[in-house]
C-alpha cells in the first residue's frame, strides 16, 4: 500500500467513524424519545379505561338505587322477577368495577401520580360502598323469599338512599382526581417531547461545530497538503539529477575506500572448492604470494595442519547460506604463528553462481590473553586447593584438641568425683551414726556435682533434639540447659517457621556455630544477658547471637591463627563451618559495647 492509498484509507475510516457517531447519537435519542412517548401513551390508555370505569360506577350507583325503588314497588310477580334480575346484574357489575378500581390503585407504586391521595379517597368511599352493597343484598334476599313488605324493606332501602349521594359525591371526587392525573401526564409528555427536541437540536449543533466543521477543515487542509506535496515532488524531480551526480562521486569514493580496505583487511573470494578468485592486498602479503593467484587454493596457501585443512575445506564446500565462524592457527611464510578468526559468507551473483567470501581477523593477542587467563586460573585453583588442605589439617587438629579436652574434662572432673565417691562410700562406718549422716550428706552433694558434670560434658555433644525436631527446638533446649548449668540469662526469641527442616549436615553446623558463639559469650563476655534470635524469610534462615558484654577488637584477631595459643581458633572454625554449608557469618563487636554474630543460610539455592 503506497502513501496515497494509505491517506485515502485513513480519511475514509475517519469520516466513517464520525458519521457513525453522529447518526448513532441522533438514533439513540430518537429511539429513547419514542420509548418514553410510547410508555406515556400506554399509561394514557390505562387512565382512559379507569376514568371510564369510574364514571360508570357513578351511573351504576344511581341505577342501583332506581332498581331498588322499582323492586320495592313491584305489583306483580312478572315485574318483580324482571326487576330482581336487573338488580342482581347491576349489583354484580357494580361490585366487579369497584374491585377492579381498587386493584388498579394497589398496583400503582407508592408516590407515583399522587397514588396516596387516591388510596385515601377510596378508604373514605369504602364504607359507603359496603353499606349500599350489604343492604342491596338483603333486599335481594328478601325479594327472593317473596317477602316484599314495605315495613321490612324500608330500613334497608332508606340506608341505600341515604348513602348513595355520599358514594356518588366521593366517586365524583375520585373521577376528577383521575382526570387531573391524566392531564399531569399529558403535561409531562409535552415536557419530555420538548426536552428531546432540544437535545436533538443541541446534538446537531454539537456535531456541526465539533464533528462536521473540523472534518471539513481537515479535508481542506489535506487537499492543501496534497498540493504542497505535488510541488515538492516536482522539486524532488529537479533535484534527482543533482543526486545522480552526487552518487557518481560517491561511487568513486567507494572505489577508493575499497582499495584502502584491500590493503588493510584479510579477505579473499573463493569458489566452492576453495580456489581463489580475488585476494586482498594485505592477505597476499601475509601469505607471501605473487600477483597471479588464479587456480590456486587458499587453504593450501595457508599451510594449515591436515586436520584444519580438511575442516576449512569442508566449511567452504558446505556453506549454502548464512555465516560460518571458526578459529584456525597457521604459520606465516616468516615462521610466525598466527591465530585467525575466519568467517565464511555465501555471496550470490546475478548470473546465478555463488562465491565464498572469507574474512579473517587476527586474534593472536586475544589467544595469548586467553592462555594467560587459563594459566592464572590454574594457579588460583592450586592455591585454593592448598588452602583447603591447610584448613582441613587445622580442622582435624581442632577435632583432636576437642577430643583431648573432652577426655581431660572427664578425667579431671568426672573421674575424680567418681573416685571420691568410691572412697567416701567405702569409708562409711554404720556404727558411727553421726559421721555416717555427715558422709551421706557429702555423698549427696558429690552425686549432684557428678550429675551436673556429666550433663555438662554430654550436652556439648550433639543433642538428640537436633536430629528429631530440627535446629529451632535444639537451640531452645540449648538455651534452657545452659541457663540452668551456668546461671547466665540466656534468652531465645524464635519468629521463624518452626516446620522448616534442613539437611542434617546444615543443621549440625548451624547448631555448632551457634553453640560456639554462646560458649564464647559465657566464657569471655561477662555480660548481663545473651540473646539468641531466630528469623526466617522465604529463602533465608537467620540466627543472631547478641550480648552486652565487654566485646573485643576485631582487628586484633588473626584471619588464620596458627595454634590455640595465638587465639581466634573459635572464630576461625565458625567461619569455616559456615563456608562449608555455603552460609555467611557477620561479626560485629566493639570493646565495652558487646558483640553481635549473625548467621545467614540461603536454603533456596
Amino acid at each position: 500500500m503506497n502513501k496515497l492509498e494509505s491517506l485515502d484509507l485513513q480519511t475514509f475510516n475517519r469520516l466513517s467513524k464520525i458519521y457513525i457517531i453522529a447518526l448513532g447519537a441522533i438514533a439513540i435519542f430518537t429511539i429513547g424519545g419514542q420509548f418514553f412517548i410510547q410508555r406515556y401513551l400506554n399509561s394514557q390508555i390505562d387512565d382512559s379505561k379507569i376514568i371510564n370505569i369510574s364514571g360508570r360506577q357513578r351511573m351504576l350507583s344511581q341505577k342501583l338505587t332506581k332498581e331498588l325503588l322499582l323492586l320495592s314497588n313491584a305489583t306483580n310477580s312478572i315485574s318483580k322477577k324482571r326487576y330482581l334480575n336487573d338488580l342482581e346484574a347491576t349489583i354484580s357489575l357494580w361490585k366487579t368495577s369497584h374491585e377492579r378500581l381498587r386493584r388498579y390503585n394497589d398496583s400503582i407504586p407508592k408516590g407515583k401520580n399522587d397514588s396516596t391521595e387516591i388510596k385515601r379517597m377510596f378508604l373514605v368511599l369504602q364504607p359507603y360502598f359496603e353499606t349500599i352493597y350489604e343492604n342491596s343484598l338483603q333486599i335481594v334476599s328478601l325479594a327472593r323469599n317473596d317477602s316484599i313488605n314495605n315495613e321490612i324493606l324500608t330500613p334497608y332501602l332508606n340506608s341505600v338512599i341515604f348513602n348513595e349521594p355520599l358514594f356518588l359525591k366521593q366517586m365524583d371526587a375520585i373521577v376528577f382526581r383521575y382526570e387531573k392525573d391524566a392531564q399531569e401526564k399529558i403535561s409531562s409528555l409535552k415536557q419530555i417531547e420538548y426536552l428531546l427536541f432540544g437535545l436533538i437540536i443541541l446534538i446537531l449543533v454539537f456535531e456541526f461545530f465539533l464533528l462536521f466543521r473540523p472534518v471539513a477543515l481537515s479535508i481542506k487542509k489535506t487537499i492543501f497538503d496534497l498540493l504542497i506535496s505535488q510541488k515538492d515532488a516536482t522539486d524532488m524531480a529537479k533535484n534527482a539529477e543533482k543526486l545522480r551526480k552526487i552518487q557518481n562521486e560517491n561511487v568513486q569514493e567507494l572505489i577508493s575506500l575499497t582499495k584502502a580496505l584491500d590493503q588493510t583487511l584479510l579477505y579473499a573470494r573463493v569458489n566452492e572448492q576453495g580456489f581463489i578468485k580475488n585476494l586482498g592486498e594485505r592477505f597476499r602479503k601475509v601469505l607471501n604470494v605473487d600477483q597471479k593467484v588464479d587456480q590456486k587454493n587458499l587453504v593450501e596457501l595457508m599451510k594449515l595442519s591436515e586436520l584444519q585443512t580438511n575442516r576449512l575445506l569442508l566449511l567452504i564446500a558446505q556453506n549454502k547460506g548464512g555465516v560460518f565462524n571458526e578459529e584456525f592457527e597457521f604459520t606465516t611464510s616468516e615462521g610466525q604463528k598466527m591465530w585467525l578468526d575466519i568467517s565464511i559468507l555465501n555471496v550470490f551473483k546475478e548470473s546465478g553462481n555463488s562465491e565464498r567470501l572469507v574474512l579473517c581477523s587476527d586474534i593472536s593477542k586475544r589467544k595469548e590473553a586467553q592462555l594467560e587467563i587459563k594459566r592464572l586460573t590454574d594457579l588460583e585453583y592450586r592455591q585454593k586447593e592448598e588452602l583447603q588442605k591447610s584448613n582441613a589439617s587445622q580442622i582435624v587438629e581442632a577435632q583432636e584438641e576437642e577430643r583431648k579436652r573432652i577426655a581431660k574434662e572427664i578425667h579431671d572432673s568426672i573421674g575424680q568425683m567418681l573416685t571420691a565417691l568410691k572412697f567416701n562410700i567405702e569409708s562409711i562406718n554404720t556404727e558411727n551414726v553421726e559421721k555416717t549422716n555427715q558422709k551421706i550428706e557429702g555423698l549427696k552433694k558429690l552425686s549432684k556435682d557428678l550429675i551436673l558434670g556429666i550433663r555438662t560434658a554430654t550436652f556439648n555433644l550433639t543433642p538428640p533434639e537436633l536430629k528429631d525436631y530440627g535446629i529451632s527446638i535444639a537451640l531452645q533446649k540449648m538455651a534452657k540447659e545452659l541457663t540452668k548449668l551456668t546461671s547466665k540469662n540466656i534468652i531465645l526469641q524464635d519468629t521463624s517457621d518452626t516446620d522448616i527442616r534442613f539437611d542434617s549436615l546444615v543443621e549440625t553446623n548451624l547448631y555448632r556455630v551457634t553453640q560456639e558463639a554462646v560458649n564464647n559469650a559465657i566464657k569471655y563476655a561477662n555480660s548481663e544477658y545473651i540473646l539468641i534470635k531466630i528469623n526466617s524469610s522465604e529463602s533465608v534462615l537467620s540466627i543472631s547471637i547478641e550480648d552486652n558484654g565487654k566485646g573485643f577488637d576485631l582487628s586484633k584477631i588473626p584471619d588464620k591463627p596458627k595454634n590455640n595459643a595465638e587465639g581466634g581458633m573459635g572464630l576461625f572454625f565458625m567461619k569455616e563451618r559456615m563456608n562449608y554449608i555455603n552460609g555467611r557469618i557477620f561479626i560485629s563487636s566493639t570493646p565495652e559495647k558487646g558483640t553481635r554474630i549473625t548467621l545467614n543460610y540461603n536454603f533456596n539455592k
